[in-house]
C-alpha cells in the first residue's frame, strides 16, 4: 500500500479551501483500498476564518488531515514546513485554488507504481473558468519526459514541464535535493520560479522529469481582468531572471528563452506593437524588463544571505 502525503499551502481563501479538500477527498475515496493517504494543510498565517473551516472540515474526514500554522511568509516556506511534517513516500503538492479531477490519485498510483526510480512528475492543469484569463495551465495531450543521462534539444524547454499546483514528487528525491528555495515564489521577494526551480534541480540530480496528460487538476485562479493578468505574468518574469542568473553557468541552455525574448523586444520596438500576449497587454519588452529585475533581486538576496 503506497503512502502519500497530500500538502495544500493556504492564506486568506477560506472561500476556495473547502472545494479545493472536498476534491481530494473525493479524489482519495476511488483509491481508500489502495494508498495510505495524509492531507497536511500549511496555513500560511491566514487572517480570515480559513483555519475555522479546515478544522469543521477536517472532523468529517475518514483519513488523517493536519492543520499545521506556519507564521513565515511565502510558499516556498510552507511548503517546506509540510515537507518537514510529511510522512509519505510520495508528496503531492496543489494549490487552494485548485480541485483534483475524481481520477487523480487513481491516475498518481498507475504512474509511480510503474516507476523503476523516483521520479518528480506533474499532469494536465486545465482552466476552472471559462471566464478566467488563459493563464496558469497546460493542456499538453502527450507524456514528456526528460532525462539528464538523454542528450535532448528539448532541454531548453526543461522549465515549462510541470506546474507547482499540481506537481507529484517521490521521497528519494526530496532527501536528496532538500527543500525549496526560499528565495522564491509567492510572499518572497522573487514571487515566482520556485516549482520551475525544483523541476532543474532534480533533473540536475540525475532524476527523471516527467509530464503526463492525467492527473488533472482544475485552475481555478480567478484571474479575469488584464490587471490581474499582468500582475501574474510579472511575478513570472521575476522568477525567470532569477533563474537564469541561477543556472547561468551550470544550465546555460535554460537562458535562451531570455535570448528570444531580447530579440522579440527589440521587434515590438521597431513595429511599435506587443507580440507576446495582447491579451492581456503584457508585452516581450515587459518581459525583459522584469526578468533583469528578478536577476537583480536575486543577486541581493544573495548578498544579504552572505552577511547573516
Amino acid at each position: 500500500m503506497m503512502k502519500i502525503s497530500i500538502i495544500v499551502s493556504t492564506r486568506n481563501r477560506a472561500y476556495a479551501i473547502e472545494s479545493c479538500l472536498g476534491s481530494i477527498a473525493a479524489a482519495l475515496s476511488v483509491v481508500k483500498r489502495e494508498v495510505d493517504a495524509e492531507l497536511l494543510v500549511v496555513d500560511n498565517g491566514s487572517t480570515d476564518d480559513t483555519a475555522a473551516r479546515v478544522s469543521a472540515w477536517a472532523g468529517n474526514q475518514d483519513f488523517p488531515v493536519r492543520l499545521i500554522f506556519e507564521p513565515r511568509k511565502g510558499l516556498s516556506v510552507a511548503r517546506n514546513r509540510g515537507l518537514r511534517e510529511a510522512n509519505g513516500a510520495v508528496i503531492a503538492f496543489t494549490d487552494d485554488d485548485c480541485r483534483l479531477s475524481r481520477r487523480y490519485f487513481r491516475d498518481l498510483l498507475r504512474h509511480f507504481e510503474a516507476d523503476e526510480e523516483p521520479v518528480l512528475r506533474g499532469g494536465r492543469v486545465e482552466l476552472g473558468d471559462p471566464l478566467d484569463l488563459p493563464l496558469s495551465t497546460k493542456t499538453v495531450d502527450k507524456k514528456l519526459v526528460w532525462k539528464r543521462s538523454e542528450a535532448t534539444a528539448r532541454r531548453q524547454n526543461l522549465g515549462d514541464t510541470v506546474i507547482g499546483c499540481n506537481m507529484a514528487i517521490s521521497r528519494e528525491i526530496i532527501r536528496r535535493i532538500g527543500p525549496f528555495d526560499e528565495r522564491l515564489g509567492a510572499g518572497a521577494s522573487i514571487p515566482g520560479g520556485e516549482d520551475t526551480d525544483y523541476v532543474l534541480r532534480a533533473y540536475r540530480a540525475g532524476f527523471p522529469i516527467c509530464y503526463v496528460p492525467d492527473m488533472t487538476v482544475i485552475h481555478c485562479h480567478g484571474r479575469k481582468v488584464a490587471l490581474q493578468g499582468q500582475a501574474l505574468l510579472k511575478n513570472y518574469a521575476l522568477g525567470w531572471g532569477a533563474l537564469y542568473l541561477k543556472y547561468m553557468f551550470v544550465f546555460p541552455e535554460l537562458c535562451l528563452p531570455f535570448y528570444w525574448d531580447i530579440k522579440n523586444a527589440g521587434k515590438e520596438i521597431l513595429l511599435r506593437r506587443n507580440t507576446f500576449l495582447p491579451l492581456v497587454n503584457f508585452s516581450h519588452r515587459e518581459k525583459v524588463f522584469y526578468s533583469v529585475i528578478g536577476a537583480a533581486r536575486f543577486v541581493f538576496s544573495f548578498l544579504r544571505k552572505s552577511r547573516i
